[in-house]
């Protein structure tokens, strides 16, 4: 019987792994109150922003449903979503679990699932998308900030409206 080596994990010390559960508890919040303006506060000046399809991610293809690259673009974002979308009024939730992070240089990747659902006066709560997020995180003084936030989905079907950030 042989052994595959083990390897060596670095443990992620508890204040920056809060620290970055309160990234994702502050991004979450801006989205579901629709406070676009902070969430786009969530990156860095040269961050990345997608959202792609599960196949697309794992098959390394850089076609994305929403693309930003750098803070310019992912703040015109979030001026679109919130002064020139018309769309019916609904409450979002954004539920993030299942989180893993480890170091990464400076910094530090971070993955987790995300559930979004949503309801509107006339409906039941439905789901919107489920998916996983996997993400760079860096520190900037005190502040924890995503330098690549890259949102997979689990289906190539979505809603054909997206509009709002993931």
């Amino acid at each position: 019987m042989s052994t595959l080596p083990q390897q060596r994990v670095q443990t992620v010390p508890a204040d920056i792994r809060f620290g970055i559960m309160d990234l994702y508890a502050e991004y979450s919040a801006a989205l579901d109150e629709g406070r676009y303006e902070d969430w786009a506060d969530c990156f860095t000046t040269h961050a990345e922003y997608r959202l792609t399809t599960k196949e697309n991610y794992e098959r390394g293809l850089p076609i994305a449903i929403i693309y930003c690259d750098g803070k310019n673009m992912i703040e015109d974002r979030a001026f679109t979503t919130s002064e020139t979308t018309i769309s019916q009024p609904r409450a979002l939730r954004h539920i993030v679990s299942g989180m893993s992070v480890s170091v990464d240089g400076e910094g530090y990747r971070v993955g987790a699932d995300f559930l979004i659902l949503q309801t509107m006066i006339d409906r039941m709560t439905e789901i919107v998308m489920s998916g996983r997020y996997m993400d760079r995180v860096v520190i900037d003084g005190d502040r924890f900030f995503f330098e690549s936030r890259i949102c997979v989905t689990d289906t190539l079907l979505y809603p054909t409206s997206v509009v709002a950030p993931v």
